[in-house]
């Protein structure tokens, strides 16, 4: 039985939106003289300020524990980004973006920008926020 809606459509589109941003990080990555993993870090830091523990950037950027911890330790090592232990939470590390940091994080949110910008190139702002809606639905449907 064939659905009303066509999933190599649904899946081959993610995969193009998600292959642009892929593809644009890696490019300031490189240009920045960091890792792609490096760059995802920075970019989450500087997006979600509140959110700055390892912990908070594997559940809500998807990553694995492993990605996160490799991209850390040279981000600290390159004076990228501190540790601050938890004045209340010893066991807890909050990673804070340094001055260093911020001509990276700078071409980090500009390429976000671009990429935001060009998937959304021709699209009434009221479907724009119709699709994000309907995304987040979909999101919350597939964690049920």
């Amino acid at each position: 039985m064939k659905s009303k809606f066509d999933i190599t459509e649904i899946l081959y589109s993610v995969k193009n939106i998600t292959d642009l941003y892929y593809n644009l990080s890696v490019e300031v990555a490189n240009e920045c003289g960091i890792t792609k993993p490096e760059a995802d870090i920075l970019a989450f830091l500087n997006n979600n300020p509140s959110c700055d523990t390892a912990k908070d950037i594997v559940k809500l950027r998807g990553f694995s524990k492993a990605y996160v911890s490799k991209a850390v330790e040279p981000l600290i090592l390159k004076g990228l980004i501190n540790v601050e232990v938890d004045k209340g939470d010893r066991r807890c590390q909050h990673l804070k973006l340094t001055e260093k940091s911020k001509p990276i994080v700078i071409k980090l949110y500009n390429m976000q920008s671009e990429f935001v910008e060009k998937i959304t190139k021709g699209i009434d702002p009221k479907d724009i926020e119709k699709y994000i809606e309907v995304m987040h639905l979909f999101s919350q449907n597939a964690l049920k």
